[in-house]
């Protein structure tokens, strides 16, 4: 099993990219909405209060497809350090099931993410918005790159979507 890791900043792409690689290598998309969306469903603005059935849902899914030796791309908004421990246990479930993981981290500058973060594709899966909460998300974008993993590096404001997913084909030597 291959989980195709993509992660980032809010805006920087990440569903949109995946969903590009999708259609390209026709590896199923698993995305951070999909777990976040039925939780804050359940519990609406009670949503942080329980996260771990977020966290649990992800583990879940991650370590069945790697069982099942299904590959995945799943995507994530990588938070600073309090976020360690969770990339590390999704590593885990891969690995300890014999599978691998490829990290994609997507980045864009600055402008573009506030500029980005208020399109109405992002409202669908209400996900953040608001410029000005972007503004002081965005004031250290280093707190988005996880430090103990190697992945491929991509800039968004300067490939398209598109663009995007073919050289992460390429770089990690995927199947169209």
């Amino acid at each position: 099993m291959k989980l195709i890791f993509i992660y980032g900043p809010p805006a920087a792409g990440k569903l949109t990219v995946a969903e590009k690689l999708s259609e390209l290598t026709g590896i199923p998309l698993f995305h951070n909405h999909h777990s976040r969306d039925l939780v804050k469903d359940i519990y609406k603005e009670g949503l942080l209060n329980h996260y771990d059935l977020v966290d649990k849902i992800r583990f879940d899914v991650l370590e069945y497809c790697a069982l099942n030796n299904t590959d995945l791309i799943f995507t994530y908004v990588y938070g600073g350090s309090f976020d360690d421990e969770n990339v590390k246990n999704f590593i885990d479930k891969i690995e300890s099931n014999g599978g691998g993981v490829s990290f994609v981290e997507l980045t864009a500058n600055r402008e573009d993410l506030v500029a980005r973060v208020d399109n109405e594709s992002r409202r669908k899966y209400k996900k953040l918005t608001d410029k000005t909460v972007m503004k002081e998300l965005t004031k250290s974008m280093d707190m988005f790159t996880i430090p103990f993993v190697k992945s491929l590096k991509i800039n968004t404001s300067k490939l398209s979507a598109d663009e995007s997913a073919e050289l992460i084909v390429k770089e990690l030597e995927l199947k169209p």
